[in-house]
């Protein structure tokens, strides 16, 4: 992974073959002091994918029951990385193709790149968010 920072607050990712997604844009944030930002583009391919999707409206279940969990293999082209960073934790949605299906789903660890992944942050000013947990335990933006 290398980073570039531009003069009006952009953070430019390039992900290299084996480099890890979620845990990359983590690092930047840390390296960048990112606490609340976007992406605002994100491309690549991935060796796999991994992400989780909310398979239910009944919101009274357990987290971990009402989510499901999809990990495939395969090489995957990713259309686009989407959402917001919090507390300087991303909470990030993906849109991959793998040539015959697409898929769409939160972005979970251990996706890897396969031969590049170009990924644009933006750090936000004048508000800095955190996430709560509502009465159904999802996670909301606050404004610290």
């Amino acid at each position: 992974m290398r980073t570039f920072e531009t003069d009006d607050d952009h953070v430019i990712i390039r992900l290299d073959t084996g480099d890890l997604i979620l845990e990359s844009i983590r690092d930047a944030c840390v390296e960048h002091d990112i606490d609340t930002g976007a992406v605002v583009s994100a491309i690549g391919t991935t060796r796999n994918l991994k992400v989780h999707f909310l398979h239910t409206d009944d919101l009274d279940q357990e987290q971990a029951d009402r989510n499901t969990m999809v990990e495939l293999d395969g090489c995957w082209e990713i259309a686009a990385i989407q959402g917001l960073i919090a507390d300087g934790e991303p909470h990030l949605h993906v849109t991959a193709w793998d040539g015959d299906r697409s898929v769409a789903g939160h972005l979970e660890e251990e996706n890897e790149i396969n031969a590049l992944g170009e990924i644009v942050l933006r750090k936000l000013s004048g508000v800095q968010l955190t996430r709560a947990a509502n009465e159904f335990g999802v996670s909301m933006l606050e404004q610290r």
